[in-house]
């Protein structure tokens, strides 16, 4: 039988995905390990080309990013070092994760639309909470992931009643969907230490169970933006959506 990564090259993406997360929480065997990694990594690889196209197309829209100096930072030595020694410290961490830490690298695609897209908002009037929260795609640094272990960490020798702790390292993956809009919120978490290939993105509102690789897929499938999936049937999605979304590499 062909390898998994032979197979998601082929175009098996989904089936290779559902696959290595059957394994669950015990994660892939050890000698299936290097397989499920590159599957993982040529993921990841797609997903860097795809927001790497995004960001063009949104520069080139007009689009005002809020924070230009974070909308596309590729993992530079000292990120690849902090996610060794943080899965070296922590324990082990998902395939799916590790993988968008080295390759992928940060994200951040908050902004303002204006009339490019139109629901997107940062600098603006704050949203109430029956608004459209478009969730722009803000993914993190590995740097960031040691930081926030640092944070944790001390935060746990200070606590008087370290049960709160007892489910393990929650990390901080990204603002919800409703801070990304500068609006007080909480946060996109992922659970560690963890085996298993592809984690729960935990806090993503109204996507309970979402993995980290289904995540991706829904907001690259919304040009970055996947909050636009929940747009109500009498507001129309804005056509800028379909440039930013058109031809990206399936992962």
């Amino acid at each position: 039988m062909a390898s998994w990564s032979a197979r998601y090259r082929a175009g098996e993406c989904f089936a290779v995905w559902d696959e290595l997360r059957a394994y669950g929480p015990d994660g892939v065997p050890e000698a299936l390990q290097e397989d499920a990694e590159e599957v993982a990594r040529e993921t990841m690889r797609r997903v860097a080309v795809n927001v790497d196209v995004i960001v063009e197309r949104l520069t080139a829209a007009g689009y005002a990013f809020a924070f230009p100096g974070r909308i596309r930072q590729l993992p530079a030595a000292d990120d690849l070092e902090a996610v060794k020694r943080a899965e070296q410290v922590i324990g082990s961490l998902p395939l799916a994760l590790r993988a968008c830490l080295e390759i992928v690298g940060a994200v951040d695609l908050c902004g303002d639309g204006g009339e490019v897209l139109l629901q997107v908002s940062y600098h603006a009037d704050p949203l109430e909470e029956w608004d459209l929260y478009p969730d722009p795609l803000v993914l993190p640094s590995g740097r960031h992931l040691w930081n926030d272990w640092e944070y944790w960490a001390e935060d746990f020798e200070r606590s008087e009643s370290r049960s709160v702790h007892h489910q393990g390292f929650s990390f901080t993956f990204a603002p919800d969907e409703i801070h990304k809009a500068n609006v007080s919120g909480s946060e996109q978490d992922i659970l560690l230490p963890s085996r298993s290939a592809d984690p729960k993105l935990i806090g993503a509102r109204g996507r309970e169970g979402l993995t980290l690789v289904e995540y991706l897929r829904i907001s690259l499938a919304w040009g970055g933006f996947p909050g636009y999936d929940a747009t109500p049937l009498d507001v129309p999605v804005p056509q800028t959506l379909e440039g930013l979304r058109r031809d990206l590499l399936m992962f």
